[in-house]
């Protein structure tokens, strides 16, 4: 594993922490790890916790997966690149999130989620279609598994299903600030937008 290449992206994703830390005395003794669908914290864990679990737990995730692909290689270097700097990111923004709401910044959390779902959506749809077979990316079904051609023609039309469903959370990310209950039929949505769809699609292909 080439761990320069993670230097710089494990600092971002634990930067968080020391911003915790500066703002420590501000913070309160429980703050809100989880939240609801009507977009009110319902889950609360110590000061040390709120500080801590997000970030360590993306940096492990992100050496997991870095880990996997070095087993697994794939030629798809946006692709590589992209997983490299998902996870830190995406700690960065969930724990902004954490710290805003414990300081008394209430964040439309719904909407904030939405985007930014959307957004690694609409990204993962951009380089997953150029993906060569591999056990980390992709949509890795046993029909696509044993067949290269099966694999390349599923993930095309995956990396489809994947900017669609991400347009449709920026989009419904908006409407559940009026109305909250959307983002469980957005989610149903694009459950079968892409895991059904492109499933359905892969044994038709290994079918003929």
């Amino acid at each position: 594993m080439k761990f320069k290449k993670l230097l710089w992206p494990t600092v971002v994703g634990l930067l968080p922490i020391l911003i915790g830390l500066i703002l420590y005395s501000k913070l309160p003794e429980k703050m809100p790890i989880h939240w609801g669908l009507d977009g009110e914290p319902d889950g609360y864990g110590t000061k040390w916790m709120g500080i801590l679990f997000v970030p360590i737990f993306m940096a492990v995730m992100n050496l997991i997966v870095q880990f996997s692909l070095q087993i697994a290689p794939t030629k798809n270097v946006k692709l590589v690149n992209l997983m490299n700097w998902l996870l830190p990111i995406l700690s960065l923004m969930v724990q902004s999130l954490i710290l805003s709401e414990s300081l008394g910044y209430h964040m439309p959390i719904g909407l904030m989620t939405m985007m930014i779902v959307g957004i690694i959506f609409i990204l993962l749809g951009n380089v997953i279609p150029k993906t060569s077979q591999n056990n980390v990316a992709g949509f890795r079904f046993p029909t696509t598994r044993r067949n290269s051609d099966n694999w390349q023609k599923t993930n095309r039309l995956g990396g489809i299903m994947l900017v669609i469903s991400g347009i449709l959370l920026l989009i419904g990310g908006i409407i559940s600030m009026w109305y909250p209950m959307v983002v469980i039929l957005i989610f149903i949505v694009i459950s079968v937008l892409i895991i059904l769809v492109p499933l359905c699609y892969s044994i038709r292909l290994a079918r003929k």
